[in-house]
């Protein structure tokens, strides 16, 4: 799920490749309340995950992320 997670970030969200890793933290790759809703909506439609902005905020890393969406994967 990591690799899909880099693939949004990269392509919908526009942020640098170089930025990503699993232990990068939201803050790290400059997410902001408007990249955290846009990144909920395009997990959901690229994935199938529903994972609401709220539920993004209060994760720190970017590998807390893809986790949370491995184990939503339906």
């Amino acid at each position: 799920m990591f690799e899909d997670l880099r693939q949004i970030l990269v392509e919908e969200l526009r942020i640098p490749e170089a930025l990503i890793s699993p232990s990068a933290t939201t803050f790290e790759v400059g997410l902001d309340s408007l990249n955290v809703v846009m990144l909920s909506t395009a997990i959901r439609q690229r994935t199938g995950v529903r994972l609401e902005p709220l539920d993004l905020f209060g994760m720190e890393r970017l590998k807390d992320i893809a986790q949370t969406m491995e184990e939503n994967v339906r």
